[in-house]
């Protein structure tokens, strides 16, 4: 049973109306983006052409596009429909048909196997204006498979008779081939809820997934889809997937098993706290320990054997630290915190500051100043130079309340704000707060449309699930396909084979480094982005 696929879509045509308006008529893998791109626009171009236009495309949908010259189109007048027969597409547990001449609702539901009450609430436009020629119907078909052999993805975690979880049909033997990789992912993948999930909605097309698991096997499809990529390079790998099921004890017997003694690499636990208590059953093993999610210093402290993938927070201050540092120095710098909890942070960037005015000119040291609560830092702008405000608190109450407060001084000094990129979630700053305050936000992460990485990724992906990954999906594929890489020359991993180098992904960037002898390594690429006419522009490199 698929549960990570979009709706199908067959077709491809481009028309223009009596009036000289261009339409595009969507098919087989559009979406906004790629849209966007065939007709020279993004999404924000094609919401103004359709106001009502929402990210959920329909099969046979018209979008209104910029009419592009030298684009061959295809007049409304003169598209009549045919009677060619169009292969059906089957996708989830509905078959996408194409209606052709002679054809109708009882022939079809008898040919499909469908009641007429099913095929009216999934076509309801059909009982509205009956049949039309060329419509694609969606035809309802349930899966024969047995309640037990209920898939959660598509070609991953199977449930065999015994109720065990035994995804792979892994080789033994092969542990003992020096030449092989073996790599563990442990995650909490919580499979027998998730089945007790999927027979109670198996007649949903997307049936509902236990608790917070999804971001965990989309993860995994970029972690298989990589090890994939990196065995047609010539690299010598297998794979063994195990359910932590978010549960110490189990890991603790997944850990205590010979199979994990032969690992060359593992990915997870996936919770911090889980991580942790992995990594101090490992400590000593010189297994490496991949955190794939986790922002925390926890899981890299007082173990060596531990890779962090995700940049903390102090990464993320010290890059607006050091931003503020090579471009702001001569302006009034103010690092706002909302209370002394947030005294660290504030401490970092301030740090930051400081030591990078003495390197670059000795004879001026510049000293931040850090308020607290929301009247200080408007008490603290000046006129006539640029006032730099930094939040060293990331909580959506206070970031979204001191900006509502500096906007009405924005209009007599200039204001220029530094958060991290939590700052695009939170709903209350309004977009024209983005403008008005100069607002410069950290990012980590960002899908590179049109990288090389990218792009491949973006293209298998789409094949094998008909959708755009994850960004859950998109971090597995990256972080796994360059550690692999590493391994595709020298076997061995070590932490010297990362630290120092800076790795392009399709999805973040790596720079990683030693945290001291004691402690694991940390990516700790982290950019700053400038606000500017509904676009983000890099600063930093």
């Amino acid at each position: 049973m698929k549960n990570f696929l979009l709706t199908i879509l067959i077709g491809a045509f481009t028309i223009v109306n009596a009036n000289n308006d261009c339409f595009h008529v969507v098919v087989k893998g559009d979406n906004l983006y790629r849209i966007g791109i065939k007709y020279k626009t993004n999404e924000e171009g094609l919401k103004k052409l359709n106001p009502n236009l929402s990210p959920s495309l329909s099969l046979g949908q018209k979008v209104k596009v910029p009419c592009i010259e030298g684009e061959q189109y295809e007049s409304v007048a003169q598209k009549q429909p045919t009677s060619v027969s169009q292969p059906d597409e089957f996708q989830g547990n509905y078959i996408y048909h194409s209606i052709v001449k002679g054809e109708t609702v009882y022939n079809l539901t008898r040919k499909y196997g469908v009641s007429e009450a099913q095929f009216f609430k999934d076509n309801p436009e059909v009982k509205e204006h009956g049949l039309k020629l060329g419509e694609v119907v969606r035809l309802y078909q349930r899966d024969k498979s047995s309640e037990d052999e209920i898939a959660i993805d598509g070609y991953f975690l199977k449930v065999s008779k015994t109720s065990k979880l035994n995804p792979f049909k892994v080789d033994t033997n092969k542990l003992k081939d020096s030449t092989y990789v073996n790599i563990a992912v442990m995650l909490p993948f919580l499979f027998e809820q998730n089945v007790e999930f999927l027979k109670r909605f198996k007649d949903e097309q997307d049936p509902q997934l236990y608790k917070k698991t999804r971001v965990f096997l989309e993860l995994y499809q970029g972690i298989k889809m990589a090890v994939d990529s990196a065995v047609k390079a010539g690299l010598n790998a297998q794979l063994f997937v195990f359910d932590t099921k978010a549960d110490t004890s189990e890991i603790k017997r997944i850990i205590s098993s010979p199979i994990l003694k032969k690992m060359d690499l593992i990915i997870g636990p996936g919770y911090t706290n889980t991580f942790v208590y992995a990594a101090k059953l490992l400590k000593g093993t010189n297994i490496p320990l991949v955190s794939p999610f986790s922002k925390k210093d926890q899981v890299i402290k007082g173990f060596p054997n531990t890779v962090r993938i995700i940049p903390s927070e102090k990464s993320h201050f010290k890059a607006i630290g050091k931003c503020v540092a090579k471009n702001y120095l001569k302006e009034n710098i103010i690092v706002a915190m909302e209370n002394k909890s947030n005294h660290a942070a504030a401490k970092i960037i301030q740090r930051e500051i400081i030591a990078s005015s003495l390197l670059g000119d000795s004879s001026q040291t510049v000293i931040p100043s850090i308020v607290d609560g929301y009247t200080a830092p408007i008490d603290s702008l000046k006129e006539g130079v640029k006032n730099i405000i930094i939040l060293a608190n990331n909580k959506e109450a206070f970031s979204s309340k001191l900006t509502a407060k500096l906007i009405p001084s924005s209009s007599k000094f200039e204001i220029l704000l530094f958060g991290l990129d939590d700052l695009k979630k939170y709903k209350n700053i309004e977009v024209d707060y983005w403008d008005s305050l100069n607002i410069h936000i950290t990012s980590s992460s960002e899908i590179k449309y049109g990288s090389p990485l990218a792009d491949q990724f973006l293209a298998s992906y789409f094949k094998k699930y008909y959708a755009e990954p994850s960004s859950s999906a998109f971090t597995g594929y990256d972080f796994t396909l360059l550690i692999l890489n590493e391994l595709l020359e020298e076997r061995t991993y070590s932490h010297n084979q990362l630290v120092g180098d800076s790795f392009k992904g399709g999805i973040r960037d790596y720079r990683f480094k030693y945290n001291g002898d004691e402690n694991g390594i940390s990516n700790n690429s982290v950019y700053v982005y400038k606000y500017s006419n509904f676009n983000f522009i890099k600063l930093n490199d």
